[in-house]
């Protein structure tokens, strides 16, 4: 009887020596956890007060047509700020609303430094609307409205002067099979070869007479079928006959052997 009583009590004992040591352990998790909020809480502090972290330099990357002064004027992004202040998201939205600009990367560079990196839309043609110049990219989206377009490297886009447009976006085409053949058509000028060179007017009046002009001497597609190998065969003649700056048409638009003619 005595024995059985002292082996209760022992294990009373340890039962409430368990209990002691999980209470320490679990305020000293707390204590722990305490402590890392503290510090986290000291740092955050530190960092957003400090003025280490505030910005001394915005570096813009691959900006050809839009300036970097513009790009940051846009971002709202200012030299001064605390790095950790400026929200990313936004800064790219109001980039975004720049027609030239393709997508934008903002990344914080600690302690002091913001890079930009934009992806700009390529201009490729203008159409001629009134007294008005539309710049377009290779997705028949409008750059930019201008009154002159002097010293820029642009092919004629003909065959939009009735459509509707808004700067930004893609011509509201009433035929939109021609916004896909803008997009094929840049993509064989883009892959002609070292010293051909680029037209200068391509013609989207009548899709089953698909026009492409180097000066005065025309190519005649036709339709859009196969246009890479019409394309390419008219290149062929055009460069072996030397008929850049000659006048007349090269017709590639029916099957059988191409012809072409030069006026005297």
């Amino acid at each position: 009887m005595k024995n059985s009583l002292i082996s209760e009590n022992n294990f009373q004992n340890k039962y409430k020596n368990e209990l002691i040591e999980k209470r320490r352990k679990r305020k000293k998790i707390k204590r722990c956890i305490l402590l890392s909020v503290l510090l986290i809480a000291i740092s955050i502090t530190l960092c957003l007060k400090l003025p280490y972290f505030n910005i001394n330099t915005i570096d813009v990357e691959n900006n050809r047509n839009i300036t970097s002064d513009e790009i940051i004027k846009l971002s709202n992004i200012e030299i001064g700020k605390n790095i950790f202040y400026i929200n990313l998201k936004r800064s790219k939205t109001n980039i975004m609303k720049n027609s030239y600009i393709l997508d934008v990367n903002i990344r914080r560079q600690l302690p002091n430094k913001i890079k930009i990196y934009v992806e700009e839309r390529t201009a490729v043609f203008y159409i001629k609307k009134g007294e008005k110049y539309l710049v377009v990219d290779d997705s028949g989206v409008i750059l930019e409205e201008k009154q002159t377009i002097n010293g820029m490297k642009l092919i004629r886009l003909d065959g939009f002067d009735k459509d509707d447009y808004k700067v930004g976006e893609v011509i509201k085409a009433q035929d939109t099979r021609k916004i896909k053949i803008i997009t094929e058509i840049t993509e064989l000028i883009k892959n002609l070869k070292e010293g051909i060179p680029e037209p200068s007017i391509v013609d989207l009046t009548d899709l089953t007479d698909i026009r492409i002009c180097y000066g005065d001497m025309i190519i005649k597609l036709g339709t859009s079928d196969n246009m890479e190998k019409k394309y390419n065969m008219a290149i062929n003649i055009l460069m072996y006959n030397k008929l850049i700056n000659k006048k007349g048409y090269i017709d590639v638009s029916y099957k059988g052997d191409p012809v072409f003619f030069v006026e005297s």
